[in-house]
């Protein structure tokens, strides 16, 4: 009995150290949830909060590209079906035409306002919670979020560079491309174009009753 001590303990050693180094791949990998989970590190339901905002901000993507494309079209078609369908020759009813115009230019920059998704830019938060939270999250979801940022940037070009960053470079990255804050300037341009689409309404009203 006392022979067989030794090789017992041999055997747990090794086990001690083959669960050590596979702790510690899944560590270098950073691509485990789990693992941050159950070393009670970071909460993984802070990590899901972060994922869903970025799926929520896509969707808002989404809704204000289909709104700058039904209404600056809409215009148009408007103003065509007013002046040439109704035969109304007012020159008030070519507002709606100029506004589709503003609206479709305007659009242009629904693409820079979203370009760089939300949980990148927590990446460069001061605060050390926040920006951790973040790098998580890209880990855990890095094919659907490094790869929105990769479409958004790169387009039909290859994006390999952009997948192989580690921290720092990304972090390098996304500052060279949000040096101008698109999102202030949108935020700002909000406050010119719904004044103008009340403006427009106004003289397509009054051409009406003429």
């Amino acid at each position: 009995m006392k022979g067989r001590k030794f090789p017992l303990l041999l055997v747990y050693v090794d086990y001690r150290k083959n669960s050590a180094n596979k702790i510690r791949k899944r560590f270098l990998h950073g691509n485990s949830e789990k693992f941050f989970r159950e070393r009670n590190m970071i909460p993984a339901t802070e990590v899901k909060a972060y994922y869903e905002e970025f799926l929520s901000e896509k969707k808002t993507n989404r809704w204000w590209e289909l709104a700058g494309y039904y209404i600056g079209y809409g215009s148009y078609l408007v103003c065509f079906w007013i002046v040439f369908g109704l035969k109304r020759e007012n020159p008030l009813f070519s507002s709606l035409f100029f506004f589709g115009l503003f609206t479709r230019f305007a659009s242009l920059m629904i693409g820079q306002v979203f370009l760089v998704p939300k949980v990148f830019l927590r990446l460069l938060s001061l605060e050390k919670e926040e920006s951790d939270l973040a790098w998580l999250t890209i880990l855990n979801y890095k094919d659907e979020i490094v790869g929105r940022l990769a479409r958004n940037v790169y387009g039909w070009n290859d994006p390999s560079d952009l997948f192989e960053m580690d921290r720092d470079a990304l972090s390098r990255f996304v500052k060279e491309k949000t040096s101008t804050d698109w999102r202030k300037i949108g935020r700002n341009f909000l406050l010119l174009y719904f004044p103008s689409l009340l403006f427009t309404l106004y003289l397509t009203y009054i051409a009406w009753l003429e």
